[in-house]
């Protein structure tokens, strides 16, 4: 009985180690997405920041996109931007009428990062 249990766990291992994980290799990929100057623009009539950026990552592709905002309060608040349908790489998000600066980050599917530089809102129109 014990010789069965062996020869069968043996043969599990044995099958198992050809499966590949899944059927996808991981890919060697140093090399942090690249990250476009972002657009920025205010919404008329509620003054919310729009913000359009292209991302991409010919190595493990593109995994998360986010703006790193600063408004009123000076710590910087994460927002995740979603991807436009229809237009591959293009990224935007919609942030509040009090932020002042902001920064694109975005992150590879091996976990490699790259930050845009630092882009200065314009201040809604008047009235304010």
């Amino acid at each position: 009985m014990k010789r069965t249990m062996v020869a069968l766990g043996l043969l599990a291992v044995l099958t198992l180690a050809g499966c590949g994980g899944g059927g996808e290799e991981a890919l060697f990929d140093p090399t942090p997405p690249v990250v476009g100057t972002p657009s920025v623009t205010r919404e008329a009539g509620t003054s919310r920041v729009l913000v359009q950026v292209q991302v991409f990552d010919v190595g493990s592709g593109v995994q998360a996109v986010m703006v790193l905002a600063v408004g009123t309060d000076p710590t910087p608040t994460q927002v995740a931007m979603q991807a436009v349908p229809g237009t591959p790489e293009q990224y935007q998000a919609t942030l509040p009428a009090d932020t002042v600066r902001l920064q694109v980050k975005a992150v590879d599917r091996n976990g490699n990062e790259a930050t845009s530089s630092e882009i200065r809102v314009p201040p809604p129109g008047p009235p304010f």
